[in-house]
């Protein structure tokens, strides 16, 4: 299912899912020695990846999804310390001790956490970083509130805006034990409203692409946000938190 569930969504994951803040990247960069090496899994189009490569680094952006990967590689064909891999989290293909740092952006809620934490511990090398991130909407903002009560009406696999956050954070535990560490980072969310339609529709859980659904869905999106936000701009309330440990 990994593999698939996001077919037909790769457009608009690209024109809408949000980057990361700059002060999380530096964090990041800061775990990594000069030459570094890091693994980006579930990289998706590569919006974490980007971060990394604009800094210097040599970043593997390993993807299980055809057509996700195929916008990273389109973006960053240029890119001399950018391998695009065709694996799961699971099951890397990377070489053992072979990165310093290992990142999963918006990812993990679709790992199998053992599975993936063996992989970690083999790729990674001696005094090797780990960093699980996580976009983390306001339940208190009332858009917020609105929007999920939407998608309630129209998306059946629909459970919350926070659903990876939350069906993660009992898994991190064990997956870090002791040494797990969490930042908070500030990052509103700033869209256009074509840009919060694609990542709106971008998500696992949205209606096919190819059903009647899907349109009904994106022109209750449409008018919820022109309700909110009557210009085109729109500022959603976010954070976004890492978790990050040996």
């Amino acid at each position: 299912m990994n593999e698939t569930v996001f077919n037909g969504r790769a457009d608009a994951y690209q024109a809408g899912r949000p980057g990361y803040p700059n002060e999380a990247v530096t964090f990041l960069c800061g775990l990594l020695p000069k030459e570094g090496v890091v693994a980006d899994i579930g990289s998706g189009t590569g919006l974490l990846t980007g971060e990394f490569l604009r800094r210097g680094y040599t970043v593997y952006g390993v993807e299980p999804n055809a057509q996700m990967r195929a916008k990273a590689e389109t973006l960053f064909s240029s890119e001399k310390k950018f391998y695009s891999v065709a694996a799961s989290a699971e099951q890397t293909c990377l070489a053992d001790q072979s990165v310093d740092l290992i990142t999963a952006a918006s990812a993990f809620h679709w790992f199998s956490p053992e599975a993936f934490r063996k992989e970690c511990s083999r790729i990674m090398k001696k005094d090797g970083s780990i960093a699980i991130l996580f976009h983390v909407r306001d339940e208190n903002d009332p858009f917020t509130q609105a929007q999920e009560a939407l998608c309630l009406e129209y998306c059946p696999r629909f459970s919350s805006l926070r659903h990876g956050y939350l069906k993660s954070l009992p898994l991190l535990r064990q997956f870090f034990g002791e040494k797990e560490n969490i930042l908070e980072f500030s990052f509103p969310l700033f869209y256009q409203k074509e840009a919060f339609l694609s990542r709106s529709l971008s998500s696992s859980y949205a209606p096919d692409p190819q059903s009647d659904a899907y349109l009904s869905y994106r022109n209750a999106l449409k008018a919820l946000a022109d309700t909110f936000y009557p210009g085109e701009d729109m500022t959603v309330a976010n954070k976004t938190v890492v978790f990050y440990g040996k």
